[in-house]
């Protein structure tokens, strides 16, 4: 039996998809809020991940905070273009270009003055980067979204196609089918996924809507070339997304700062000795 891509083995754990579900449905997490909300015990949820943090699925940073002592960290789902040099992310994207570009060189083309008829297979048969550029020209910025797009589907399991006017992907005989039966909010989770693969590999392309067909085994999504004023609306609206987050964040700063200053004036007020009488009453 052939190995499983490490992207779906993280992703065919519930355990994760759940902690991604609530990262991506209520933003920021403290490890306590997650193993809380997924029902997990804190150690096992922290380890879940610290696995989805190794694929570049959640961030995670410390608390920011004036007092003493170890810092919270604070979980994200991946979202937007993540520019550090380190970012698992960017990486992956890279690394799927490099592969498209070697599968490009390799395999024959088809003319791309040749009509072709039906669609273009990506994700498990591989090559989809290839077929992909022969069957029509492509802008360089929507040829890199769609290589990292079908790095992701391949990486994750999925058997897709894309059609040759790109603006349909089509998931056929979905793996995580079982899974999906009893928690159809894992289709969601996948489906944000591939909105942030094509965030992060920066392009006009978009994922705009998930079409659940034959679920669980057929779904398709609705891909949409963005204006340049779109995409300007888009990273406005992230922009103020994170502005949010931060807003967040800082309440949060301010919570734990309050209670320790709390704490301290306490320690602060409470009179010499109290505690030692108090032991000899």
């Amino acid at each position: 039996m052939a190995a499983q891509p490490p992207s779906y083995k993280t992703l065919a754990s519930l355990s994760r998809i759940n902690l991604l579900h609530q990262l991506q449905q209520r933003g920021t997490m403290t490890v306590g809020d997650l193993a809380e909300a997924a029902g997990l015990h804190h150690n096992t949820a922290r380890e879940h991940l610290d696995r989805l943090i190794s694929e570049g699925f959640v961030t995670c940073e410390p608390e920011p905070r004036q007092t003493k002592g170890r810092p919270r960290m604070l979980y994200s789902a991946a979202r937007g273009v993540d520019s550090d040099a380190s970012s698992v992310r960017g990486k992956k994207v890279e690394a799927a270009l490099i592969r498209a570009e070697q599968l490009r060189r390799m395999l024959p083309l088809t003319p791309v003055d040749r009509p072709t008829a039906g669609a273009v297979t990506v994700g498990a048969e591989c090559g989809a980067a290839a077929d992909a550029a022969a069957v029509r020209p492509t802008h360089p910025a929507v040829q890199r979204q769609f290589d990292a797009l079908d790095d992701h589907l391949d990486q994750s399991g999925f058997d897709a196609r894309v059609t040759d006017d790109q603006q349909h992907v089509t998931l056929h005989d979905c793996p995580y089918s079982e899974m999906v039966k009893d928690h159809p909010e894992v289709c969601g989770v996948h489906f944000k996924l591939i909105q942030g693969v094509l965030e992060q590999a920066e392009g006009p392309l978009r994922a705009h809507q998930l079409h659940l067909i034959e679920a669980p085994r057929l779904c398709t999504i609705d891909l949409h070339h963005a204006s340049p004023a779109e995409i300007a609306a888009d990273r406005a609206a992230l922009e103020a997304a994170v502005s949010e987050a931060n807003v967040v964040v800082d309440a949060m700063v301010a919570v734990t700062a309050g209670s320790s200053a709390a704490d301290a004036a306490g320690r602060v007020a409470e009179p010499a000795g109290a505690g030692l009488g108090s032991r000899r009453r």
